[in-house]
């Protein structure tokens, strides 16, 4: 590997970490995700300072080309991600449907008892008791 590409590609991961560290700061990503691209980002490192260790991995899985083990491993990488993600929305769909739920029953019950008042203020109105009806 060119020495160009490891530095520019060097320069990107760094430019990557930046960012990802930065949204973490600004809150709008969580540590759990952060963490992924960020070892996913290292590791990526690690393979352009060392591009022996990608000859070496693509020997032990009996791939012939390196290039081929990169998008192996990215493909994985990026199905895991997509997996966790479908978890997440899963989880969270959930929690939505059932806090939904949870805010029509009060609402509901709000509403009976509002009515519950206005019934009673109308008896006060009127004079009327329930031993009269």
């Amino acid at each position: 590997m060119l020495i160009q590409l490891r530095i520019t590609m060097l320069v990107i991961i760094a430019a990557l970490l930046v960012f990802f560290v930065s949204l973490l700061r600004k809150q709008k990503l969580d540590l759990k995700y952060c963490l992924v691209w960020i070892f996913a980002l290292l590791g990526v490192a690690v393979l352009c300072i060392f591009p022996s260790l990608l000859d070496r991995l693509s020997d032990l899985f009996g791939i012939g080309v390196p290039v081929n083990t990169l998008f192996l491993v990215g493909m994985a990488f990026l199905a895991c991600i997509s997996i966790s993600l479908t978890i997440v929305v899963s989880r969270l769909s959930d929690r939505l449907r059932k806090l939904t739920q949870n805010i029509a029953i009060l609402e509901h019950e709000s509403a009976k008892k509002d009515e519950a008042e206005k019934a009673e203020e109308n008896i006060e109105e009127n004079g009327v008791t329930e031993k009269d009806t």
